[in-house]
């Protein structure tokens, strides 16, 4: 079955130019077989054979489709049904947001909230600033997900008191012990993300996962690099490709937490490589575990990254939550399993230990990862291309209304050092942009805006800008969000760009498009269709005169 697409603008390629690529374009059952225009000869004769489906796009703009080379689709899923504190300014406001919401969901067991930021609430985080709001457990994330802040019912439910901290992570308490309220770090993934995954039913999972996967899609993603794999969560993905409700292609990093000895650090990595050789891109392209993920540091926000100096604000040096022994061990594990290591580390301190550690591996040509990559060092900037390394970035965290919180926490001149894109791209390194969804929106357009602009997507209008030295060209982020994508995890021969042998996997705009000369446009695109393998899974209108069948 071969579809012929019509009358439209096709931007395979210099995406951030002002001309198209074609007008025309032909699948043959998922791949692209031509890209051209409609007065070509082979698209003449196509349109004169019976077997030929037709599809008029009546000028729309047509793109490759999105990659998300950095989200945690399950957590993104189960944030959709949270309410989000992002708005509130203070602890006051973020209070009466919890205290409407306990009177609108009276039949609710917990009360789930997401979004709040550190800068908000300064040191005014603990149970007791929740208690008499509601006596039902209230369960808080940070916006970045490396914390939690709980009423004492919800540290009750957990039983926070007869818990250790875990390796990589912190229960804090007060003088006398007691649990305070805050969790950072692996006191978050191992404890209450488990807690409340428990707490919810397998149909409720799988429901979450739905609704993830469907706002991907209406968002123009067909792909996506998932930063958070666990068993339970697999399995969920396993169930839903096996029922075709996957219509996302998946490629998994496994967590890999710190454990007490290399041998329990290794085993998990053993774990992960057996599931690697079942799923891996010749097994099971669409749906496959490419690596592991290390969580080298924290945030800075929360004053957990690893940086080179103490915080100022606190006046403590944080060092990485792995010592570079272990991570050692961890790192050659996967290698010699041929899997991808992610590693996330966003202080200048962590990042340089994760890239000597894969410097040590000698195996360039493994496209390992670095996550984040918020504070580097001008010569580890330039070690990322030279070592293959890819700079894994998500410009939704760069924001110059957020960001300009970080002065008092960690300095000025560590400041003009955050997010060095550019330094990374021309020194060689490929990068990858992701959302870090449901730690930001997951709208490609604001990762888009904000890498090209260095202005916030929250405020469009505005002309205040975060190191706009180190801004991308509007081409190379597009590329970033597909092409890069793909690269990042072996995927560029089949996916992450319109080319003839590629799967038809991409999307048709709303509307014109003005990008090259007004770069606050793109926050107003909006997705009309997505294909995926040639198959249409997301559109806001009918396009077909006769129903289409036989699209693979």
């Amino acid at each position: 079955m071969k579809t012929v697409f019509t009358n439209a603008r096709i931007l395979a390629d210099q995406i951030g130019r002002s001309y198209p690529t074609g007008t025309c374009l032909v699948v043959e059952d998922t791949q692209i077989s031509y890209i051209g225009d409609e007065t070509d000869d082979i698209i003449t004769s196509l349109s004169e054979k019976d077997e030929t489906q037709q599809v008029n796009l009546k000028g729309q703009v047509v793109i490759p489709s999105f990659i998300d080379a950095h989200v945690h689709l399950l957590q993104f899923g189960i944030s959709l049904a949270k309410i989000d504190l992002r708005p509130c300014e203070s602890l006051t406001e973020i209070q009466d947001v919890i205290r409407r919401t306990a009177e609108e969901r009276p039949d609710e067991a917990r009360l789930l909230f997401q979004g709040w930021r550190h800068a908000v609430t300064g040191s005014d985080v603990s149970a007791s600033t929740l208690d008499h709001i509601h006596t039902r457990p209230i369960f808080i994330d940070s916006d970045d997900l490396h914390s939690a802040w709980c009423n004492t019912a919800a540290l009750e439910e957990m039983d926070i008191q007869n818990r250790a901290d875990p390796e990589g992570g912190k229960i804090h308490r007060d003088k006398d012990g007691f649990p305070t309220g805050l969790l950072e770090e692996a006191a978050v993934i191992s404890i209450v993300w488990p807690f409340l995954g428990n707490a919810m039913s397998r149909k409720e999972k799988l429901s979450c996962l739905r609704s993830a996967v469907q706002e991907y899609n209406k968002a123009g993603y067909t792909a996506i690099v998932d930063m958070a794999m666990d068993e339970t969560y697999w399995d969920l993905l396993l169930e839903l490709q096996s029922a075709e409700e996957l219509t996302l292609r998946v490629a998994a990093h496994f967590l890999v937490m710190p454990e007490k000895s290399d041998e329990e650090n290794r085993a998990q990595v053993e774990r992960v490589a057996q599931l690697h050789k079942r799923y891996n891109i010749t097994t099971s392209p669409d749906l496959r575990v490419a690596g592991i993920k290390i969580v080298c540091d924290g945030v800075i926000d929360g004053c957990t990254a690893a940086i080179s100096h103490p915080y100022l604000s606190t006046g403590e040096m944080v060092k990485p939550t792995w010592t570079p022994a272990a991570l050692q061990v961890v790192l050659e594990a996967a290698d010699a399993a041929h899997m991808q290591c992610a590693l996330h580390a966003i202080g200048d301190e962590a990042v340089n230990m994760a890239i000597n550690g894969l410097e040590a591996l000698g195996t360039t040509g493994r496209r390992h990862r670095i996550e984040h990559l918020e504070l580097t060092r001008p010569e580890d900037a330039k070690r990322l291309g030279k070592l293959g390394i890819t700079a894994s970035i998500q410009p939704v965290h760069l924001d110059p209304g957020y960001n300009q919180l970080w002065p008092p926490m960690i300095g000025h001149e560590s400041c003009a050092r955050a997010f060095a894109y550019r330094e990374f791209h021309d020194h060689g390194a490929r990068l990858a942009i992701g959302s870090d969804a449901p730690t930001a929106p997951h709208s490609p357009w604001n990762n888009i805006f904000n890498a090209t602009t260095r202005r916030s997507f929250r405020k469009p209008q505005s002309e205040e800008t975060f190191n706009e030295h180190f801004k991308l060209e509007l081409n190379d982020v597009f590329s970033a969000t597909s092409y890069g994508g793909a690269y990042s995890c072996f995927a560029e021969n089949i996916i992450g760009g319109l080319q003839v042998g590629k799967k038809a996997d991409f999307v048709v705009l709303e509307g014109d498009s003005e990008w090259s000369t007004d770069l606050t446009s793109l926050l107003a695109n909006h997705v009309s269709e997505l294909w995926l393998g040639g198959r249409l899974v997301s559109s806001n209108r009918q396009l077909f005169a006769t129903p289409v069948t036989g699209l693979a």
